[in-house]
């Protein structure tokens, strides 16, 4: 019985010390309103974005899960509530389909297609007034389409590349850079820069 306990001993004392000297520390700044915007498009109200740099300060590799960066940034402020990368694409896609101009274009094609209806009809107006309404609400449809800002392939690559994924793995002593968004529960903290420990 000794001779097994012995290297299950040795094992479990040898992973806890390993365990122990693993660490990550982890530095961050706001990123500019204007610069997200940019970057993502639009995006929810007290969202704010954070460049993280994320350091492996051992000699060794280390794998990290984004949940765990997640909770040492809320428990470094509690103001801060971390958003994970589908929720955040999820919330920025549907922010955009509530923009004025997909409102207006909705509206354009609502007025066309009664238009449409009036112009079959036996007692509708003029059909030249139709004619030229529904032409102008075409018109005015193409005109917003292109004018539109929407999520561009390189705004969902940058999301792509950019932005914290489940998992890393950092060999021994380097870093990588991500963007993690969280709300913000108290406005004045966008601007306010981050340093943490993880393990």
């Amino acid at each position: 019985m000794r001779l097994i306990l012995g290297p299950i001993l040795g094992i479990v004392l040898t992973s806890g010390i390993v365990s122990a000297q693993s660490a990550f520390a982890v530095t961050g700044t706001a990123i500019p309103p204007s610069l997200l915007q940019q970057n993502y498009g639009k995006l929810p109200k007290d969202v704010n974005g954070y460049d993280l740099d994320i350091c492996n300060t051992t000699e060794v590799k280390q794998s990290i899960v984004s949940s765990e960066i997640y909770q040492a940034l809320a428990q470094y402020n509690s103001d801060l509530h971390p958003i994970g990368r589908r929720i955040m694409l999820a919330a920025i896609l549907r922010n955009q389909n509530r923009s004025t101009g997909t409102v207006l274009t909705m509206v354009l094609s609502s007025v066309t297609g009664v238009l449409s209806v009036l112009s079959s009809s036996k007692y509708g107006p003029p059909a030249g007034v139709v004619t030229g309404s529904a032409l102008g609400a075409i018109s005015a449809q193409q005109i917003i389409a292109n004018l539109k800002p929407v999520l561009t392939n390189d705004q969902v690559e940058k999301f792509e590349t950019d932005v914290l994924e489940p998992a890393l793995v950092l060999d021994g002593g380097s870093c990588v850079e991500r963007t993690v968004f969280a709300a913000v529960s108290n406005p004045p903290l966008k601007s306010h820069s981050l340093q943490f420990h993880i393990r």
